[in-house]
């Protein structure tokens, strides 16, 4: 499926595209799942009414990127069946937010998907992001510099594209259609400036759509987004998505350490010694909070 339009949908079918209705009642192969609304990604069966295109089935997903719904406590899905995500921030406007990143990083890990970190507007200068870039790296997260504006590394970022669904993510005004563009110029995506005002992005990417690559492949370009609320993990689930905590959790003392004031907490030891990086913890620590206060 590539692109939502109100009640019709436009769909990949071989090398043409075709705009059809969905079925009142969806059929779910292999069970409804729990945010069961198509989404940009999903495998779709057609069939005709009426002489007109339908669609009567959704195959079963293999992943999803789920966020919790802003002002709701119901998820979203970003989208289906994509191989990596290419996590997309801004070297400097708007200011890298690395707690954003993790949160990315969680979802991604709690989805199964690949991630890969981008460093937009490298031209912008690395004052900001180069006292961590290798932090990330360590944990074995692939990382790329890039420009748009100048083309550094984009081969780079073509390389990893190529013959993949990769789903485009991050905040408002880090470059993800400007990147896209200087990927494939053909695409012309609409590209917005940061305000002046706040220094955050605009957003110019209304809608999630999957778009196809000269190179092979496609790209599931998403709107910029503000926040990102995790959805349906456990404390057991967050620890695991966070490879530098859960190097040391076997050494606490108790085996349901919250690593947060037990005593004997080999994790905050660890980050007393300079072992765990200090804005890492805090960001694993706001989330282990969210998920408390969410019952979880």
């Amino acid at each position: 499926m590539i692109a939502m339009h109100g009640p019709l949908v436009r769909v990949q079918a071989g090398d043409g595209v075709v705009v059809a209705a969905a079925r009142r009642r969806l059929e779910w192969e292999g069970g409804r799942p729990e945010a069961a609304r198509l989404v940009v990604g999903d495998r779709v069966v057609l069939g005709t009414s009426g002489g007109e295109p339908v669609i009567e089935r959704v195959r079963p997903r293999r992943n999803a990127l789920v966020r919790r719904a802003p002002s709701s406590s119901r998820p979203q899905v970003l989208a289906a069946n994509v191989d990596q995500a290419l996590i997309v921030t801004a070297a400097r406007r708007p200011a890298p937010n690395r707690r954003l990143l993790d949160r990315f990083l969680v979802a991604c890990h709690h989805a199964g998907i690949e991630p890969v970190i981008a460093i937009n507007k490298a031209d912008q200068g690395l004052d900001l992001v180069r006292g961590w870039i290798g932090l990330y790296e360590a944990l074995e997260y692939p990382v790329l510099v890039v420009s748009a504006r100048t083309g550094r590394d984009l081969g780079a970022v073509k390389r990893r594209l190529a013959g993949r669904t990769t789903l485009f993510c991050g905040p408002s005004g880090a470059g993800k259609s400007s990147l896209l563009n200087a990927i494939q110029p053909g695409l012309k995506l609409r590209v917005g400036a940061v305000s002046e005002a706040t220094g955050k992005g605009r957003h110019t990417t209304t809608r999630a759509e999957l778009l196809p690559l000269e190179l092979g492949g496609f790209v599931v370009d998403t709107p910029g987004l503000k926040e990102f609320g995790l959805w349906n993990l456990t404390r057991s689930e967050l620890v695991a998505a966070f490879p530098d905590i859960a190097a040391h959790a076997f050494g606490c003392r108790f085996q349901d350490c919250t690593h947060l004031h037990e005593p004997d907490c080999a994790v905050r030891e660890a980050v007393e010694a300079g072992d765990i990086d200090q804005e890492r913890y805090r960001s694993y620590a706001t989330l282990l909070e969210e998920i408390v206060s969410g019952g979880r």
